[in-house]
């Protein structure tokens, strides 16, 4: 009874966090009001659009999801237990990262959305390290936190983008550009590493191509359209997509031939 109480009044506090955070992000005006419009469209090459900003509330969602699964009985493992701190952990630095971006204070957003980013990849870690038993287990818990640590990746590179035009860098030089552009970059290449290495490598891939595309598809489109930058996170994205269709077919490969060893001889 008590374990029970506890496991609830864990997955309420989550709802509430979560809720927290939905709230400050749907009072938000719009960001062409935060941080002198530099989060705006367009405002740097590595400004995120729309499309590539609305999969936040899709994970929000997928977040409180998994906090009720991981609450029923017959799915409470040592991983969802030992995962409970850092998930709370999580959800605090989520409602502050957007909270303090709501009040335009774009240098403390900063801060807390790389601790959301190192407290994400610490549970990543704990995910990858851990055997789930249950195949709707893996979906729920791997796809979580896996897409939102690659999504949220390349966001905060963005935030990072926009602090430095704030903090008076000329977004519009060459060396402003092609600094961004690297840094992108180096992100697709060690997500495209990762989706070998780590199990949950294919959702940390998917996550931030998302917001890669979306941004590639404004560059080339957008009013302040820069088709040389577009064109190096083309590359970027090509790779990514090749690495992630790769993993994936290895991944079922490997699925497939685990399933048929079990079989019974009589089956095969």
């Amino acid at each position: 009874m008590k374990r029970r109480l506890v496991t609830g009044a864990y997955a309420a506090f989550i709802l509430l966090g979560l809720g927290w955070a939905g709230w400050a992000a749907l009072s938000t005006a719009g960001l062409e009001t935060i941080a002198g419009g530099w989060l705006g469209p367009d405002a740097t090459v590595t400004s995120v659009p729309r499309l590539g900003q609305l999969p936040w509330f899709a994970l929000m969602i997928a977040v409180a999801f998994y906090a009720i699964w991981q609450a029923v009985a017959a799915q409470r493992g040592m991983l969802h237990r030992s995962l409970r701190p850092w998930v709370l952990a999580a959800v605090l630095c989520n409602a502050l990262w957007v909270s303090f971006l709501e009040r335009d204070r774009i240098g403390a957003s900063l801060a807390f959305g790389i601790m959301l980013l190192a407290v994400l990849v610490r549970v990543v870690v704990m995910i990858a390290k851990s055997q789930l038993l249950q195949q709707v287990d893996r979906w729920i818990t791997r796809a979580s936190f896996g897409l939102f640590t690659g999504w949220l990746s390349v966001i905060v590179l963005v935030e990072a983008v926009a602090f430095c035009a704030v903090s008076g860098a000329d977004s519009s030089t060459l060396m402003f550009k092609g600094a961004c552009a690297l840094a992108v970059l180096l992100l697709a290449l060690f997500l495209c590493a990762m989706s070998f290495k780590n199990p949950l490598g294919i959702y940390l891939n998917a996550g931030a191509l998302w917001v890669i595309s979306a941004i590639i598809v404004d560059r080339y489109t957008g009013h302040a359209n820069s088709p040389a930058f577009a064109t190096v996170l083309s590359v970027a994205a090509v790779l990514m997509c090749a690495c992630l269709f790769s993993a994936v077919r290895t991944r079922i490969r490997a699925l497939l031939a685990r399933r048929d060893s079990q079989l019974p001889p009589s089956s095969q």
